[in-house]
């Protein structure tokens, strides 16, 4: 039997730089356009739905604009991106399982 290394690999992210600042939060949700960014897991949709229910008892919107990932283990695609970041005011993403 012959033996081959093995390489173990980090799955951990690094921490997060020091400088790094939160996106600032406008003080209500009246008036504004919220996206809303369904990362395509099970369940994703229904919960962020949940979330523009709960939401929406409190503040009115302006409008929802409801985008989703083609696929849960790649980044957002960038037309998506800059389309929620041209028409809403804010973005909230979720995930199911």
């Amino acid at each position: 039997m012959t033996t081959q290394p093995l390489t173990v690999l980090d799955p951990t992210m690094p921490a997060t730089p020091v400088n790094a600042k939160l996106a600032g939060r406008p003080p209500t949700l009246d008036g504004k356009v919220i996206g809303l960014l369904d990362n395509h897991k099970r369940n994703a949709a229904e919960f962020l739905e949940e979330v523009r229910k709960l939401l929406a008892e409190r503040y009115e919107f302006k409008g929802v604009v409801k985008a989703t990932k083609p696929d849960v283990s790649r980044p957002c695609p960038t037309q998506t991106a800059e389309q929620l970041a041209a028409e809403c005011d804010l973005v909230i993403t979720g995930m199911g399982d």
